[in-house]
């Protein structure tokens, strides 16, 4: 698995601030537009809907003399982002939150200097959780207080935010041979085959936290034969779910996000088969996607 990591993503953010601010001048910010007067609930800049964060490249200023810089935004129901602060040492004080529509906080404010991510590099930076899990849109705010910032000072600062719920998809494979002894007995349900496993638990290609959307497994049967079922079960709940569908070479089971079930665990597999003949499995493989949240990767992107 490839990663695309914060240093990327902040290389792109330095790229947008220069666009964004032309020059520095002792307390003076030339930008191509500014965002002030922001400073209570009331008086909030709205973005509208979260994604509009990334529309506007304006930079945002906590004014000499204010305490609190207010930014607005919604989210539908279900959705689940981070926003990205940018930070600069000379700041070392201040303080970020998120708060309801209610003015109450939200998820863990965000300190400075302890919570800055990548500090000592080009683009240090702060990152907060927002979630809507109601099934409605909801407004929230995200809040920048000076803190222990001189308030002789200008605090300037840039946001965007970012969706935090991923998917992505690994292929392991399950070493061993499955063996079946045949169905000699002629029993309607068949007669399973031996268990094989696999062991995610400690597979660094996968994030932390990643839970199974689908998954699908496939093998060699010799001799090939009708009639077979391959099963799949997650030691996190130690049951066997059946393929859906009769295939020496393949499985697909009725598991989905709703099940809760984590990637990072021990597999087991085995077979049903329906003939008489004894026969085992090899080269068997499991394709399993999977949604992971950027939280538990800090902030970083797995991709295939």
């Amino acid at each position: 698995m490839k990663v695309i990591t914060r240093k990327a993503m902040r290389l792109l953010a330095a790229f947008v601030m220069v666009l964004c601010v032309s020059c520095f001048t002792g307390n003076k910010v030339y930008a191509i537009s500014t965002i002030t007067g922001n400073n209570n609930m009331n008086t909030a800049y709205n973005f509208g809907p979260w994604s509009g964060i990334n529309s506007n490249s304006a930079t945002i200023i906590l004014e000499a003399g204010e305490n609190e810089s207010w930014i607005q935004f919604s989210l539908n129901a279900g959705d689940h982002i981070y926003i990205r602060a940018s930070y600069d040492s000379s700041y070392a004080g201040e303080w970020f939150e998120i708060k309801d529509s209610s003015g109450n906080t939200v998820g863990t404010p965000q300190y400075t200097p302890g919570d800055v991510y990548n500090p000592g590099t080009i683009t240090p930076d702060i990152y907060l959780d927002v979630d809507n899990s109601t099934s409605s849109t909801r407004t929230y705010y995200m809040v920048l207080h000076r803190g222990t910032v001189n308030t002789t000072v200008n605090i300037y600062y840039s946001i965007s935010a970012y969706n935090r719920i991923r998917t992505s998809s690994i292929n392991v494979s399950v070493s061993g041979t499955a063996n079946n002894p045949g169905n000699s007995g002629l029993n309607p349900n068949g007669v399973d085959s031996t268990v094989i496993t696999t062991n995610l638990t400690n597979n660094n290609n996968i994030p932390a936290n990643a839970i199974v959307t689908s998954i699908t497994s496939s093998g060699t049967q010799s001799p090939s034969q009708g009639n077979v079922h391959h099963m799949i079960m997650p030691n996190s709940n130690g049951t066997w779910y059946t393929s859906t569908v009769a295939s020496a070479s393949s499985g697909h089971y009725n598991i989905n996000l709703s099940d809760n079930i984590p990637v990072k665990q021990l597999w087991s597999f085995k077979y049903n088969a329906l003939a008489t003949a004894k026969s085992k499995m090899t080269n068997v493989h499991l394709m399993i996607n999977y949604q992971y949240d950027m939280h538990d990767t800090n902030y970083e992107i797995f991709v295939p």
